[in-house]
């Protein structure tokens, strides 16, 4: 009972500075253009922005889709001489998502830590902000939703920028990015997902969140929000703040996933995957210079 307070108390006092620390640092929040300020709002009020590679105008964009490109080559031989393709995305062998780590390779990570992008980010942060890393990511269809299929909330820090970036057109078949916005969950709505996902562990103590007919009994499908769009298509997501999924696909797609926190997240442990050895990285991955 007294170790149960006494972290009662810890993550009280934990919340207490970190209410400090925004007020404290929002009279130092990098100045936006009004486009950019766009972002932030979007996110904000609903848990997500999407635009476009063309439309942000970063530098080095090009330089990184060529890599990006050419890593999905390799990527798509190694699982082939892996896998038996034959009953790949069945229930005997369901298709995971494959993940390449290329947070160390310039082309990803100098293109991630653009000013702008940066700014864009703090504001939404309130807080100095980290690059934790991007996964190059290939998935794929399924008899049955698998991982990050099922409807769930990540859980790095406070608030988290995932910014997507679509490598081939993703539309209803290849499974986009489908979220419900944060006006459309209320405290009572969320702890009635929670407690459905509990009843789903208890079952399936390996799924990570639950089916659409379990969150359609919840929150109905007229709420949700999918996000489509052509290769090249960008999406800011705070993924800590809304229910989000990848639908349930008929055809693979592929995507690159730039992961943001505080720099002192509140999850440290979590991060870890986007920048270390949890998933593959490219045979010819060089340290960034």
């Amino acid at each position: 009972m007294l170790k149960f307070v006494r972290r009662k108390i810890d993550r009280l006092l934990a919340e207490i500075q970190y209410m400090a620390a925004l007020r404290q640092h929002a009279k130092q929040l990098p100045a936006l253009t009004a486009q950019d300020r766009l972002i932030v709002e979007a996110c904000r009020e609903a848990g997500a922005f999407v635009t476009s590679l063309e439309v942000l105008g970063l530098p080095l964009t090009a330089p990184m889709l060529e890599d990006a490109e050419k890593l999905l080559v390799e990527m798509q031989a190694d699982l082939a001489s892996r896998t038996d393709m034959t009953t790949w995305g069945t229930g005997k062998n369901p298709a995971y998502p494959q993940i390449f780590t290329v947070t160390d390779l310039p082309a990803f990570s100098h293109w991630a830590q653009n000013q702008r992008l940066l700014n864009i980010i703090e504001n939404y942060v309130g807080l100095p902000v980290a690059f934790q890393g991007v996964h190059l990511r290939r998935d794929f269809a399924n008899e049955r939703p698998v991982t990050t299929e099922l409807w769930h909330r990540d859980l790095e820090d406070r608030r988290v920028i995932k910014l997507f970036v679509y490598l081939s057109d993703v539309a209803t078949e290849t499974g986009p990015y489908e979220y419900i916005p944060r006006s459309n969950v209320t405290s009572a709505i969320a702890r009635q997902i929670k407690a459905s996902f509990a009843k789903r562990v208890v079952s399936n103590p390996y799924d990570m969140g639950i089916t659409d007919d379990e969150m359609a009994a919840i929150v109905p499908r007229s709420d949700w929000r999918t996000c489509e769009g052509a290769a090249g298509t960008v999406l800011f997501s705070d993924p800590i703040a809304v229910f989000h999924h990848g639908k349930s696909r008929t055809q693979g797609r592929s995507a690159l996933f730039f992961v943001y926190t505080a720099q002192e997240p509140l999850r440290p442990q979590a991060c870890k995957q986007y920048h270390d050895r949890t998933y593959a990285r490219p045979d010819q991955l060089q340290p960034q210079t």
